[in-house]
């Protein structure tokens, strides 16, 4: 099943690209449903694959980290002018464990040669309140330079700029998706999948800190865990 983030259309108009959703209001409840799910899945299975390429590295960082922001398949493309985009979702660590997830999308706009359109997944790793606060307290948070937020690509990155940093990002390819090709994003939350996924009108901070499960949601905590 293509869900809704992977149909997010990357025009091509006069040499710009334009990356967005498809109108969620016109969706059915139950479509809603499925296309949350479909996320959850990917984020899934971006876990495994995460897992089986960098070893030890992620479970020192899981064990570290406040929360993980997966984006299963973000896309980016453009001629000049590109733009990326992706749906993904938050989970934080808590005593008991892995929080359920909360729904996120990310944006951005580059200038600059691009050719073509490359889809990758990418987690983020919030390793610091700062960051953490920013996501749950903010309807939108900015992975730009000029908001203070550090970076570090995981494969490239010296264990003093790992430690240093409130965001560790690990992504699946090294293309248009490698290192911080992130860094200039824009992060935001998904209230109207939140409500459809869990049934009520709960916030991101809600889910994160308890006030709402799904069952259906349990093979990604438990990827997270294992």
């Amino acid at each position: 099943m293509v869900n809704q983030s992977r149909r997010a259309a990357i025009t091509l108009i006069g040499g710009t690209i334009l990356a967005g959703c498809s109108g969620m209001g016109m969706e059915s409840k139950q479509e809603r449903v499925a296309d949350a799910q479909s996320t959850v899945d990917q984020a899934t299975h971006t876990v495994g694959v995460m897992r089986a390429s960098a070893g030890t590295k992620i479970a020192g960082l899981l064990q570290r980290a406040k929360a993980v922001l997966i984006f299963p398949d973000m896309v980016k493309g453009g001629i000049g002018i590109g733009a990326s985009h992706g749906q993904g979702v938050l989970l934080a660590r808590g005593a008991a464990g892995w929080s359920d997830p909360a729904f996120y999308e990310s944006t951005s706009v580059s200038v600059g040669l691009q050719l073509g359109v490359e889809e990758s997944a990418i987690v983020m790793f919030i390793m610091s309140q700062k960051a953490f606060d920013g996501l749950l307290q903010s309807s939108s948070f900015s992975l730009k330079a000029q908001a203070g937020v550090a970076l570090a690509d995981l494969n490239t990155a010296t264990q003093e700029q790992l430690a240093g940093a409130d965001v560790v990002v690990w992504s699946k390819s090294s293309g248009a998706f490698g290192g911080l090709a992130v860094s200039g994003s824009d992060i935001a939350q998904r209230p109207g999948l939140d409500r459809s996924y869990y049934g009520a009108p709960v916030t991101a901070a809600d889910i994160i800190a308890g006030k709402a499960t799904n069952p259906a949601a349990a093979p990604l905590r438990a990827a997270l865990k294992g």
